[in-house]
């Protein structure tokens, strides 16, 4: 599929042709003269659709794009204003193909530290058994430290520890990233889950305001908001949500609300009391983002001085464990 980035540039430079007074079928064919890959031949399939007949929204249907992307149009062109549905509908997946981004770059650090730990273990795990062979077994004649690193040292002697470290690691990461069906898993978490879920709210509130100022109902806007999600289960969360809302519950009704933050499901159920007043919802996400940003900058901040902690700790307390009994026989021999 195309990225949503390169979709967006696209979306942006053919409304600037439409507001600039050039027919549809001669725009797609000013920007496919200079696309490359799959962006000149989905503006090809565009162009054939079109010269055939179709309305633009009515062309998407049949290409590899996001459902978004095919009902923001769709409803442009219903309304009238398809130049300004382009150029918005641009500047929405801009920023969610941003928001994606920046989950990915926020959790990269805090995975690289996570695996990095766990393969340092695992490393130590290797080297433990000849580091820790010529001592006796655990006895009173050794330091506390000593008796420790020993016994840690034969739960590694085990190839079946080592294996279970190993699938610890991919397993982690693969939690971490939401790999391998783990997603729901992944929004349960404590602190991770909690700031997901609100990177997901802000993208569904700047769709759902776009969405019902364009004259959707709130069960289809909340179907297509779903779409634009990167994480699964809340796009699922979001489906049962316009699920209730289609069979005539209110959103302060629904049970579903709570796949948005507290506040924000509070905030959301009132604008729903007034109606839904254009751009209520995208000043919301933009209050929300600004709370997530400080979140992960704080959150950021800590896991250097943490990580440099724990990893001095654990290096430390080796390096003890393994002098402390040398020093305790030169003090015996003195």
């Amino acid at each position: 599929m195309i990225p949503l980035g390169v979709l967006a540039r696209m979306m942006r430079d053919l409304g600037a042709l439409l507001t600039l007074g050039h027919p549809l079928l001669e725009a797609l064919g000013r920007l496919r003269l200079r696309a490359r890959g799959h962006e000149a031949r989905l503006l090809q399939v565009l162009e054939e659709h079109v010269r055939g007949g179709d309305s633009l929204g009515r062309a998407l249907q049949d290409c590899p794009v996001p459902l978004v992307l095919k009902r923001a149009v769709q409803v442009g062109e219903e309304t009238g204003a398809l130049p300004q549905a382009l150029q918005q509908t641009a500047d929405l997946l801009e920023s969610t193909e941003w928001r994606r981004m920046g989950v990915r770059s926020a959790l990269a650090y805090p995975r690289l530290v996570m695996v990095a730990g766990l393969a340092l273990v695992l490393v130590l795990a290797l080297v433990l058994p000849p580091l820790f062979g010529g001592f006796p077994s655990p006895n009173q004649d050794l330091p506390p430290l000593t008796r420790m690193w020993i016994e840690l040292r034969q739960w590694f002697s085990s190839p079946l520890v080592l294996i279970l470290m190993a699938v610890g690691i991919v397993g982690i990461d693969a939690l971490l990233a939401g790999r391998w069906g783990l997603d729901p898993w992944r929004m349960r978490l404590p602190v991770l889950g909690a700031w997901l879920r609100r990177q997901e709210t802000v993208t569904c509130l700047e769709w759902l305001d776009y969405l019902l100022s364009r004259g959707l109902s709130l069960d289809e806007a909340l179907r297509v908001s779903a779409k634009a999600a990167s994480s699964p289960a809340f796009a699922g969360e979001l489906e049962c949500l316009a699920g209730e809302v289609a069979q005539g519950s209110t959103l302060a009704e629904a049970t579903a609300l709570r796949v948005f933050p507290s506040t924000a499901a509070w905030l959301i159920s009132q604008a729903e009391s007034r109606e839904f007043p254009a751009g209520v919802l995208t000043r919301m996400a933009r209050i929300l983002q600004r709370e997530v940003d400080l979140t992960v900058h704080r959150g950021l901040a800590l896991i250097e001085p943490l990580a440099l902690l724990a990893l001095g700790a654990l290096l430390g307390s080796l390096i003890m464990a393994y002098f402390l009994p040398l020093y305790q026989v030169i003090g015996t021999m003195t």
